[in-house]
């Protein structure tokens, strides 16, 4: 796997450990799926899109962690369907990278759903930007005040982390 800063960086912002259980949502055909899968034993990813030709791509690109068991992929979008195709909650972390659901308008029904899925001591890591952790701040964000504002409202409590051109909201 070449190495792409970016999510290496997401990978250790969320200290993804052996036995997380990941929820990645709008996770196209990104690398991202492979970086989190690494770093587990038992644990497992479940990758989210709606787009059934983002998830070909993926099947294709992460075959061998579909094989082994530690990546699920599947076609859905994050409504209120989604807890009962995914089976029980307890995602220990749930990631959404540059998925403006969460950005660009009051996310109620969203959270909603996020928070059917997070296990009781769980972590929404909402993550945007498209450059590196390491270099400048390049790519325009939208505002963190309003997404926090939202998350508040739903009883989630934040915290910020950025580095770079990366900009993560935390939310527990």
């Amino acid at each position: 796997m070449a190495s792409d800063n970016r999510f290496e960086w997401i990978a250790d912002t969320m200290r993804v450990g052996p036995d997380d259980r990941v929820l990645e949502i709008g996770a196209g055909s990104s690398p991202s799926v492979a970086y989190l899968a690494a770093r587990l034993k038992s644990g497992e990813v479940v990758a989210v899109d709606k787009s059934e030709t983002a998830v070909t791509r993926s099947a294709k690109k992460h075959a061998a962690l579909v094989d082994s068991g530690r990546v699920r992929l599947l076609t859905a979008a994050l409504d209120d369907a989604l807890p009962g195709k995914l089976g029980p909650g307890g995602f220990t972390k749930i990631l959404a990278v540059n998925v403006n659901l969460f950005w660009t308008a009051r996310p109620t029904a969203a959270l909603a759903v996020v928070r059917e899925l997070l296990a009781p001591d769980g972590s929404l890591y909402l993550v945007y930007g498209y450059g590196d952790p390491d270099g400048p701040s390049e790519s325009p964000k939208p505002a963190s005040a309003k997404l926090i504002g939202y998350l508040t409202e739903a009883g989630f409590t934040t915290r910020t982390v950025s580095s770079g051109d990366l900009l993560c909201v935390v939310a527990t």
